[in-house]
């Protein structure tokens, strides 16, 4: 058995990925606390590039340190497609996990007869309420969620330019309303980098069927592509704008 958990955590750590993938994930979970003993910790498991580089990165502290925690893989699906969550029940098994699955309505819910204004917003909200009532249900004390660096960035500057406020994804903060602590281990780590790893894993990515991701009216697409062209000017400017903001990480 040891030597079968041996072979997986050398499959999923991967060659070439130390200084870009766990080494800022590790500088994030210890600058945050993110991890501790006796936790119960959830993680959205979309089926999405961070998300499975989350659940990789939270199975890899359980190898390799002496903690003794839980992990408890949740994947809200809308029902689009019942079929496209099965690989990622499979990769579960492979580490010794169980996938719960929450089926829901959501397709019809944003884009139904009754379309919102704001899908996005309500699609978050709607999908954190069922996890929080499942953690709520489980004692589940944690959650885990696959927001990385480029995220942090990208909201920070939404909310300056289109909200007029200054409000931070954080690293880490406990949910007031749910009495429950929210993670994001890939803090510290660029969106290429997943990219990067996630390919060259082959990990078994499920294809987003959001027509809001590629939508030109998406804010987060505007800024995203704001900071890709910046970068064609200075390539550390993602880097700059964090660390301009991190002190207003660590509320």
């Amino acid at each position: 058995m040891e030597a079968k958990k041996r072979e997986i955590l050398g499959e999923i750590e991967g060659k070439g990925f130390g200084k870009t993938i766990w080494s800022p994930i590790g500088r994030a979970m210890h600058d945050y606390n993110m991890i501790e003993e006796g936790d119960r910790i959830a993680v959205g498991l979309s089926g999405g590039k961070d998300s499975l580089t989350t659940l990789n990165a939270i199975y890899r502290v359980k190898q390799i340190t002496q903690l003794n925690f839980e992990i408890i893989p949740i994947h809200i699906h809308p029902d689009t497609d019942r079929e496209s969550y099965e690989h990622i029940k499979e990769y579960c098994e492979k580490l010794g996990l169980t996938l719960q699955i929450e089926h829901t309505n959501l397709s019809d819910m944003l884009f139904g007869e009754n379309k919102v204004k704001n899908p996005c917003f309500l699609c978050g909200r709607i999908r954190r309420g069922i996890l929080y009532r499942m953690m709520r249900e489980q004692n589940i004390n944690k959650l885990a969620l696959g927001h990385h660096k480029d995220d942090i960035i990208e909201t920070f500057l939404m909310n300056v330019f289109y909200q007029g406020n200054m409000k931070m994804m954080l690293p880490s903060y406990i949910s007031e309303e749910y009495g429950v602590r929210v993670i994001r281990p890939l803090s510290y780590v660029e969106e290429k980098d997943i990219i990067r790893y996630v390919k060259k894993q082959n990990l078994p990515v499920v294809k987003s069927d959001c027509p809001y991701e590629t939508s030109e009216n998406s804010k987060r697409l505007r800024v995203k592509n704001l900071i890709k062209d910046l970068t064609m000017e200075n390539k550390d400017v993602r880097s700059v704008i964090f660390n301009s903001i991190k002190p207003m990480l660590e509320k």
